[in-house]
């Protein structure tokens, strides 16, 4: 048995899902919608998309699934947050910064516990 605790094909595969909501969304947050009451529409998607990357990463069960679950929703706000450093050009609040990553962690997380509340309930209803 390996020692690993991250796998990283499964972290990968979770931030892919939720950069592929994450990205879109902050570029028309910060370009198309930028004057617009639809920016705080896509910023509720970028949000979504870090629960989704959770989701993602702990659907193939790895062991440690909430902990890749906070990861891959991390790595999305780093692929948003990196956009929005190129939109915008200027250098964010380090501490925003942390409080973010704090909070798409924890997004990350609960997109995990749902996959794994999911697994469980399905499990249940096929005995």
């Amino acid at each position: 048995m390996s020692d690993k605790v991250f796998d990283r094909r499964v972290i990968v595969s979770g931030a892919m899902s939720g950069l592929f909501f994450a990205l879109p969304a902050a570029i028309l947050q910060q370009t198309v919608f930028a004057d617009s009451a639809l920016k705080g529409v896509m910023l509720g998607i970028v949000f979504f998309a870090g629960a989704l990357a959770g989701y993602a990463a702990a659907r193939p069960m790895p062991s440690h699934a909430l902990m890749h679950g906070a990861a891959a929703g991390l790595i999305t706000f780093v692929g948003a947050q990196l956009v929005y450093l190129i939109g915008t050009l200027e250098i964010p609040n380090p501490i925003g910064i942390v409080l973010f990553g704090l909070m798409f962690s924890s997004l990350g997380t609960i997109g995990a516990y749902v996959a794994l509340w999911r697994s469980a309930n399905d499990a249940a209803k096929s005995r």
